[in-house]
């Protein structure tokens, strides 16, 4: 990014928030941390708090930074949730993290820049029968004279882009086809509409309308989470017993799960059984620019 785009974020980051209506309690970060953060995830030109920055950063952020639990398992304990300490995970040290830090993290990035933005409480559902507990944190944004759900911590389909909360209608984002439904009770549910053998997430199908997260539209706060980072970081949860990285590509998405790298580009699958901690190690250097080492 050239200086004086640095310039024109900074300017933006410093003062543009109680101009979007932004709380002033809502947590920011410095400037130069905002600087860095566009950098981490390649945004170029002058960021403001309109739609189409608002895409580019969901979409930026899903291409770059994974979410991927190596460091928590590795490390163990709970991940600190303090903006500073996932600043210096994800942008300082390259690091990915899941949704409680990267989540957090972003609507921070999203609040310095001048956005209106608030987390909410999300179920991931994948398209599974039954509900599943509250598990996941994502955000809405208030732009425009309507609220839009964004998410660059689900590991998995989420839209590349915001997505208006208007009831029942098909929506594209970057190419898939999502719908926002009202479930009552102030719940949503995002839809999103796969395609068969085309489809990025699943194997060939008949195309359906598929369930991949509801969410809460209710205000919560920062310590609502707290808890559910707890709970979801001990021993016997998933992202705990498990090495899991997932990251957006251009033409598709790449998984690892343990020792087992998923490759999706163009509609086709690729399954890889790595052999030992040195091939996952390269894996996930090479994959997800993630340099753990073996474990």
């Amino acid at each position: 990014m050239a200086d004086s785009q640095h310039e024109d974020t900074a300017r933006a980051a410093g003062g543009g928030a109680q101009e979007a209506g932004t709380a002033s309690a809502e947590p920011m970060l410095a400037p130069a941390q905002v600087d860095a953060y566009l950098a981490r995830i390649e945004f170029a030109g002058a960021a403001r708090a309109d739609r189409a920055t608002l895409d580019a950063l969901v979409a930026l952020h899903q291409l770059s930074v994974p979410f991927e639990t190596i460091g928590l398992r590795r490390a163990g304990g709970t991940p600190d949730l303090a903006l500073d300490a996932l600043f210096r995970k994800v942008v300082a040290e390259g690091r990915g993290g899941y949704c409680f830090e990267l989540n957090r993290l972003f609507q921070a990035l999203l609040a310095s820049l001048g956005f209106s933005v608030r987390p909410v409480l999300c179920r991931a559902v994948l398209g599974r029968p039954g509900r599943m507990p509250v598990n996941h944190r994502g955000m809405v944004v208030a732009l425009g004279g309507e609220e839009l759900f964004a998410d660059v911590g689900f590991g998995g389909p989420m839209p590349l882009g915001a997505l208006p909360l208007r009831d029942g209608v098909e929506q594209a984002v970057a190419g898939e086809t999502f719908v926002a439904a009202d479930a009552g009770g102030g719940w949503w549910r995002v839809e999103r509409v796969t395609s068969a053998a085309g489809d990025l997430f699943n194997e060939a199908a008949p195309p359906r309308r598929q369930v991949e997260l509801e969410l809460c539209a209710a205000a919560v706060e920062e310590q609502d989470f707290d808890a559910l980072n707890l709970a979801f970081s001990s021993p016997g949860a998933l992202f705990r017993d498990h090495d899991l990285a997932n990251l957006r590509t251009p033409r598709g998405y790449v998984g690892l799960r343990d020792r087992r790298l998923t490759i999706r580009e163009d509609g086709r699958r690729d399954i890889i059984d790595l052999p030992d901690d040195d091939a996952v190690a390269a894996a996930l250097a090479e994959r997800f620019g993630l340099r753990y080492g073996r474990v």
